[in-house]
């Protein structure tokens, strides 16, 4: 049986309709948009807070401008043009009239009240999963659209409309028969997140799960009644937001088990950011989100809804250059894209329309090379072990109390400044399979873990893998108790002590081996920044090699008495040896979450260093090009052999957002051959003749050079990309 539509790499515009665009809205004009940029779905505007149908159900809403039906000529165009169309439909909750109409079928707070929000003063009544207006409400809805429409499917925007504990008489009810308890009260003068954090709510949100998972069952369910080529999705967050998922029952493991493909908000300028910090996410956030949606389903089309227009000022087009340096990382680790919009019928058609075309050349590489991308996973050399239980305990979106994102980051800082290949193995997918061709498989601060992976990953090592972990690494398992010692203690080479000392000012380690693989190139110095928090350990394996010991604190004032008597200790900050037939790293500090807030070469060197002892220096390709250029390798998920090789040049100005992309030159990566041959090559981009008639060295030139593919761009400007067959 052939693909479905949704099961191929995907291109979508999303107009999100103000009530006065449906004002002479044109399908035609839409659709030619579309066409001109390579998009090959349309999202939009259904109904649910306004209808822009002549919806004829009790809790309509009609668009008070609403002169003709528009549905339908959307749907004609859209098919004529060979595309397709899903709307947007929103249950959110409803204005007071709606409301009056049918007060029990919406949600109460804690107090017996109507959940009552205040969205640009226009006060909207809340339901829950359980909810009449969520469920049968919804379901008439998608139903009546279905019915009446050509639609391709559903996108179910706002789908965590359930924020918070909910007490009306269905959820009592049903917490009560399944639990024997009542649903928890939040404190006086406590905020939500942090009494969802507390033991009291542990049994509640698991409940609040399942009620998610069965209400987006009940919609899936409701829309495929028309067809299994009709489409269910709604949105998650990226990888790193914990708060939406605590508060609504929802991430990614939902999204795999009943969505058609896994849709993530992430938008370049970040909407937690706060109003007066940084708002530009990582330049790669987008494409770090698409690794894991890959990780945790490769036969799932992964998709990133981010926009022109952004999200915190929908008004303004998003930084040109800056958007789509973003669009091209995503693009070159396989993903979809999913153009947001907030006003106007289209791009052309709206407030602010520099940014009209910007996604054109993204959207036009991705629809001409389609069928050699939609089935790509990245290539992992080394693979994050990505630990959801360490995830919910310690991430945070404040970076100073983050224990987990922070690592990864820093991670990512690393591989992507070498050129390092790399992937997301998610706990849920941990299997000794999963670890099929890793060289090394990376635990940053991974402080909750299963004894079944315990397990694996210690086979893993003893058979030949490379390990590197840091700080309370296996210290947990994944409920929470604490093991006497690490889980991987014998791997590691250290006994930890339960002592943890904060090294977060005026910290250091005193060098101990110098001939440590992990201090190659480190330079002349007897000392070694420390930062973070430091667990003192004691070197447990006598093989093992230290790298170097902590420091007690030095302080820096008076500057007199800046030394202590002893700099020696006997806890190894950084420890390697062999395990069986595989190498192992421990660091007792946070090295990774350093790398990303501090970026030292203590840190991003050393761990670089410790990814090449691990592996042994064996990768998929290696490359001689700045760390500004990220070199991103996916491959067939059912043909290793056959690879493409992307260059996304972020060489420009220090500010953010990016402004200016400097081109460099003499640009190379070698995929070393292992005995097979270089079956056929292609430039995907970057390599067009115009510019190889204009300069020699504009050319992207392939070549076989002893024993490896030899890509070489003459002049890098902001993205090329080449594929290479293997035999």
């Amino acid at each position: 049986m052939g693909k479905y539509w949704y099961q191929k790499n995907l291109r979508f515009l999303q107009t999100v309709l103000r009530e006065i665009d449906i004002i002479d809205y044109d399908a035609k004009t839409v659709v030619e948009y579309m066409k001109t940029v390579n998009a090959n779905c349309l999202v939009v505007n259904a109904g649910g807070v306004i209808d822009f149908f002549d919806n004829p159900l009790e809790m309509a809403n009609r668009n008070r401008f609403y002169k003709k039906e528009i549905l339908h000529d959307i749907c004609d165009e859209i098919h004529k043009a060979g595309m397709n169309v899903i709307t947007r439909v929103d249950f959110r909750g409803v204005e007071p009239r709606r409301y009056g109409l049918h007060p029990d079928w919406f949600a109460l707070d804690q107090n017996g009240k109507p959940k009552i929000g205040d969205m640009h003063n226009v006060k909207i009544a809340a339901p829950c999963y359980n909810s009449h207006y969520a469920n049968v409400h919804a379901e008439n809805f998608v139903n009546y659209l279905l019915s009446n429409y050509e639609l391709d499917g559903i996108w179910q925007n706002a789908l965590g409309f359930d924020h918070s504990p909910c007490y009306c008489k269905n959820c009592r009810d049903d917490f009560r028969s399944k639990t024997g308890g009542e649903i928890p009260r939040i404190p006086d003068g406590m905020d939500m997140m942090t009494a969802l954090d507390s033991p009291a709510f542990k049994e509640y949100r698991a409940w609040k799960e399942f009620h998610a998972d069965r209400h987006m069952e009940k919609m899936r369910t409701a829309i495929k009644k028309f067809g299994d080529d009709k489409i269910y999705c709604a949105e998650v967050f990226d990888i790193y937001n914990t708060s939406f998922s605590k508060a609504t029952g929802i991430d990614h493991m939902n999204a795999k088990k009943s969505f058609d493909y896994i849709v993530s908000c992430v938008f370049i300028n970040s909407f937690f950011g706060g109003l007066h910090s940084n708002p530009y996410d990582l330049i790669h956030n987008g494409a770090t989100t698409i690794r894991y949606s890959r990780a945790l389903d490769p036969a799932m089309q992964p998709v990133i809804v981010t926009g022109g227009n952004g999200t915190r000022w929908r008004m303004i087009a998003d930084p040109l250059l800056e958007d789509r340096l973003w669009q091209w990382e995503i693009a070159s680790v396989g993903g979809g894209l999913w153009n947001c919009y907030f006003n106007g019928m289209c791009p052309a058609k709206t407030v602010d329309r520099r940014a009209a075309y910007n996604e054109k050349p993204i959207y036009t590489y991705l629809a001409d090379n389609s069928d050699s991308i939609s089935d790509t996973v990245p290539v992992k050399d080394v693979a994050i072990y990505f630990s959801n239980p360490t995830k919910d305990r310690l991430s945070s979106r404040d970076e100073t109390k983050d224990g987990y994102g922070v690592y990864i980051k820093g991670i990512e800082r690393v591989l992507l400044e070498n050129h390092i290949q790399y992937n997301f193995i998610p706990d849920s997918e941990f299997t000794t399979e999963s670890l099929k061709n890793v060289k090394t498989l990376l635990l940053p601060n991974a402080a909750y873990m299963p004894s079944k992976d315990v397990e694996i990953i210690r086979e893993y090592v003893k058979n030949g893998g490379g390990l590197i972990a840091s700080h309370d690494a296996s210290l947990n398992d994944e409920n929470g108790v604490q093991r006497e010692n690490f889980g991987l203690a014998d791997v590691f080479g250290v006994r930890n002590t339960g002592i943890v000392m904060e090294t977060y000012n005026d910290s250091y380690q005193l060098v101990g081996n110098r001939n440590s693989p992990l201090l190659k190139g480190l330079g002349d110095t007897d000392v070694l920044m420390n930062g973070g928090t430091t667990l003192l350990c004691a070197k447990a394996d006598p093989s093992y090699d230290v790298a170097a010991t902590y420091i007690p604190t030095i302080h820096n004032q008076p500057p007199e008495y800046g030394w202590v008597h002893n700099m020696s200790t006997e806890y190894p900050t950084m420890i390697s040896g062999e395990y069986g037939k595989g190498k192992a790293v421990y660091f007792a500090n946070g090295i990774e979450a350093q790398c990303y807030v501090n970026g030292h070469e203590d840190y991003t060197e050393i761990y670089k260093n410790a990814i090449d002892y691990a592996t042994g220096g064996q990768y998929t390709l290696k490359a001689e090009a700045p760390r500004s250029v990220h070199i991103n390798a996916i491959e067939d998920q059912n043909n290793a052999d056959h690879l493409i090789i992307s260059f996304i040049n972020t060489t420009g100005t220090s500010q953010r957002p990016v402004k200016e992309v400097i081109p460099v030159h003499n640009v190379k990566a070698f995929v070393p051959l292992h005995n097979k041959q270089l079956a056929s090559s292609k430039v995907l981009y970057g390599g067009d003749a115009a510019a190889a008639a204009a300069s020699a060295t504009a050319a992207v030139a392939v070549a076989v050079e002893n024993g490896a593919v030899a890509i070489t761009i003459g002049t890098l400007d902001e993205f090329a990309s080449v594929e290479l067959t293997l035999a």
